[in-house]
């Protein structure tokens, strides 16, 4: 990955970078967890939830041997980018625009999340991904989109999720300074937060409890423990948000 296979600053803004070298981190930093929590093989057929300008793509360009990637975002730009620079080398690799709505990144959309079906069919992939989706998601949208991880899965398949984890220990450490960021709202029932009550999709968190109800209502079984990441201020971390691998129920 060289400099000029970078996407253009205001696309790697949009998916929460600042630097074309913080974007090759992250990218190369969650192929690692991939393989080190979700057991990614050369040989899988992958799906990206909310693919952005293809960050994740890039390192698994030089991983997926005989498998495949499928990757949809909101943003058409951002695929537009995609297939120009990395479809065009990597046929393998495939992106599309769905036009779900979003209040903090697709406001104009034509279909309502929680009434949105992936773009594939079902069984269809050995592994999913969805990195700092979840925390841009009501509980409605979630729910629905946990049913559409599980429904294209295969039943082998596994799928890693980040969110904004509440428990006892992020409450606590969210009163300190080296917490990076806040949840001072609540946001109806279910004791999820947000951090701007006028944007509620610009941030959200949900308690570890509810998650470990919602995730198996809706076909999700948890594997192994969550791993809880920095964003609260904690000093050890697998990553800055909080990673849950899961399977097929």
């Amino acid at each position: 990955m060289t400099v000029e296979d970078y996407p253009p600053e205001h696309l790697i803004k949009m998916i929460g970078g600042h630097k074309k070298e913080a974007y090759k981190w992250i990218a190369d930093h969650f192929f690692e967890l991939f393989l080190k929590y979700g057991g990614l093989e050369p040989t899988d057929r992958v799906q990206d939830v909310g693919c952005g300008c293809g960050r994740m793509a890039f390192p698994l360009t030089r991983y997926l041997t005989t498998g495949s990637y499928e990757g949809f975002d909101i943003v058409g730009e951002m695929i537009d980018w995609c297939r120009e620079n990395i479809s065009s080398r990597f046929p393998n690799f495939q992106f599309q625009h769905v036009d779900v709505f979003n209040g903090e990144y697709n406001k104009s959309g034509t279909v309502n999340a929680v009434d949105f079906r992936f773009p594939y069919s079902d069984a269809s992939f050995d592994f999913t991904f969805l990195t700092s989706i979840f925390t841009h998601l009501l509980e409605a949208d979630v729910a629905h989109y946990c049913r559409e991880i599980a429904r294209t899965l295969k039943p082998s398949g596994t799928a890693v999720l980040t969110f904004y984890i509440l428990n006892d220990e992020a409450e606590r450490l969210m009163t300190t300074p080296e917490c990076k960021v806040l949840f001072p709202y609540a946001w109806g029932n279910g004791g999820i937060k947000v951090s701007d009550q006028t944007r509620p999709e610009a941030l959200v968190a949900y308690p570890e409890a509810t998650l470990r109800q919602l995730l198996p209502a809706n076909g999700l079984q948890i594997e192994g423990p969550i791993h809880f990441g920095s964003w609260c201020g904690r000093p050890e971390l697998v990553t800055y948000q909080d990673l849950i691998v899961v399977k097929r129920k």
